[in-house]
């Protein structure tokens, strides 16, 4: 049975292929019978005419193809990478305020102020017989000059408690002028003073005394001045003030001192550091009842100024030449001075040394302690030095401050004390001894301001000195303060107030113990002085005030043997008379 299935199939197989051979050989029988039709047909055509021509109002037309202009371009397709910079992008928390802008206010043309020619003032204190006038007088508004006088007027007649006549005047007349030019201002003065007082620091019950004239005393003195000003604005000018003046003061115990001198002053800008050149002259003729002496000092200061953002030096030397008594000295002093803002002129530190001789004169002796002695023992103090440093700055565009402290190495300073060995027995009188010293010396200042409604000022001092010789620094105060204060209340009530305060002292004193007499250092106790004043301006015109004077009523000593007033008051008015 396998066989015959076996047979079935290789039959099928080959007949299978004898069938497509068939189709093979009848596929090309056509195609060849095609090919021998074709090549008749076309031979026979060969001689046959088929031209045919058509007619017709059709003309092609082909339209005329759309062409690019663009270029070929070649890419690379290797592209190149750019520098990557990497960072952190801070963004603030809070976004900063924008500040609008404010337009510019408009200024408009205010009107100036009316001005009066003068003004009197006229008081009277009842207490003590003190009256009081002061008139002031000048020009109005002027572009070219500036002129004017002021007189004053007080006084006292009256007797203290347990001491002599205690009167008092005191006068001043002054007449000034400005003439103002184009780069200069040329400006001149005349003063004349009167101040007379009494030596009344004795005890009456033991020295009687029935004529004032006896303990009078007064001080007379005549001052014309002359200064030329410059007022360049180019920094390549020397900028200068020149002054020159003379004084006569004269006593009544025939002391007599004039003096001329002559003061110059230039600064110039050397690209942005100043050059500062300072000369001054000076000539003082003392006259006394048993000697004349004469005194010639020559200062010549050049410095050197510059500056940074926040710091600010200067350094300098000063000479000075003094001819006095007929010997000639010569002196030099250093000028240095350093400041650095540290922080937006609030706080502002500085340091420096300087020094230079001061004299000692009549008319400046007198000025502080008008009970000296008629015949004045002259000598010069020279500060050989004085080391300081301290902090200022501004706490607001109101306050204002100021702390210092200094250390100056002095020879013959000046120190009061009384004479005892004078053929006046009053011993009410004050000699003048000089003696080497060291001062150390702590101030303060502080200021306050608030446009013309509050006005306050405070200082004070705190010394320390070491004589060499002397055994004590004899009438000078171991502190000062002084407080001053105004308030103006719409410009209708105007109140005032001071204060002064001076601290313990010592002066030298004579104890006679059986029959001998012995000096001996005395202390002085410390004094406050209060101070009150108000002023009521009716009008423009008009206007009233009042004064009162040692208002805690003390009864203190400034120089030993001579006390103050205790509690007065002035009442008075002042008015423009045209």
């Amino acid at each position: 049975m396998n066989f015959q299935v076996l047979y079935k199939t290789s039959t099928d197989e080959n007949s299978a292929e004898q069938t497509k051979r068939i189709k093979k050989l009848f596929t090309w029988f056509l195609i060849l019978l095609l090919v021998i039709a074709h090549v008749a047909i076309s031979l026979a055509q060969t001689n046959v005419n088929n031209t045919f021509q058509a007619k017709s109002e059709f003309v092609p037309v082909i339209k005329e193809s759309t062409k690019f202009s663009d270029l070929p371009e070649i890419k690379d397709t290797v592209k190149r990478i750019t520098n990557t910079k990497y960072g952190i992008v801070s963004n603030p928390l809070f976004p900063k305020y924008q500040v609008q802008n404010i337009d510019a206010a408009k200024m408009q043309n205010e009107p100036l102020t009316k001005l009066y020619r003068s003004l009197l003032k006229i008081g009277y204190g009842p207490i003590y017989n003190s009256p009081y006038g002061e008139f002031f007088i000048s020009n109005l508004r002027s572009r070219d000059v500036s002129f004017g006088a002021h007189l004053k007027h007080y006084s006292s007649s009256s007797t203290l408690d347990k001491t002599g006549y205690a009167g008092f005047s005191d006068d001043i007349a002054t007449i000034y002028g400005k003439k103002f030019y184009k780069k200069h201002t040329l400006s001149g003065d005349l003063n004349y003073t009167r101040n007379e007082v009494h030596y009344y620091g004795y005890d009456p019950s033991i020295n009687i005394i029935t004529d004032k004239n006896f303990t009078k005393q007064r001080y007379q003195l005549i001052e014309p001045k002359l200064v030329l000003q410059s007022h360049y604005t180019d920094s390549s000018k020397a900028n200068h003030t020149i002054q020159a003046g003379f004084y006569n003061l004269q006593n009544l115990y025939r002391e007599a001192e004039n003096n001329i001198n002559l003061k110059a002053d230039a600064d110039l800008f050397v690209n942005k550091e100043k050059l500062n050149i300072g000369f001054s002259t000076d000539y003082y003729n003392h006259k006394q009842s048993h000697d004349t002496l004469n005194d010639l000092i020559v200062s010549v200061a050049p410095s050197f100024e510059a500056h940074g953002k926040k710091w600010k030096g200067l350094v300098g030397v000063k000479g000075t030449l003094d001819n006095f008594k007929g010997k000639n000295r010569f002196y030099g002093y250093p000028q240095l001075n350093f400041e650095y803002n540290v922080y937006e002129s609030m706080f502002i530190p500085y340091t420096g040394v300087t020094g230079g001789l001061i004299k000692n004169s009549l008319r400046s002796l007198s000025s502080e302690n008008p009970f000296i002695d008629t015949s004045i023992n002259y000598t010069n103090t020279n500060n050989r030095y004085k080391l300081f440093g301290g902090i200022k700055g501004n706490l607001s565009s109101k306050t204002s401050y100021d702390i210092k402290g200094s250390y100056s190495q002095m020879d013959s300073l000046y120190f009061y004390v009384l004479n005892y060995s004078g053929l006046n027995q009053m011993y009410n009188q004050f000699n003048v001894v000089y003696d080497n010293a060291t001062v150390m010396n702590l101030s303060g200042q502080l200021k306050y301001q608030l446009k013309e409604k509050i006005h306050f000022i405070a200082k004070g001092n705190y010394y320390m000195y070491k004589t060499k010789s002397l055994t004590r620094a004899y009438h000078k105060p171991d502190y000062d303060i002084t407080f001053s204060t105004i308030y103006n209340l719409r410009s209708k009530i105007i109140l005032r107030a001071d204060i002064y305060a001076i601290g313990k002292q010592w002066t030298q004193t004579q104890i006679i113990t059986d029959g001998k007499a012995e000096l001996t250092p005395k202390e002085l106790n410390g004094l406050i002085d209060v101070n009150l004043e108000a002023e009521y301006r009716y009008t423009k015109m008009l206007s009233f005030f009042t004064r009162f004077n040692n208002i805690a009523n003390q009864r203190y000593y400034r120089w030993e043997r001579y006390p103050t007033q205790r509690f007065n008051f002035t009442v008075g008015l002042s008015f423009v008379p045209f």
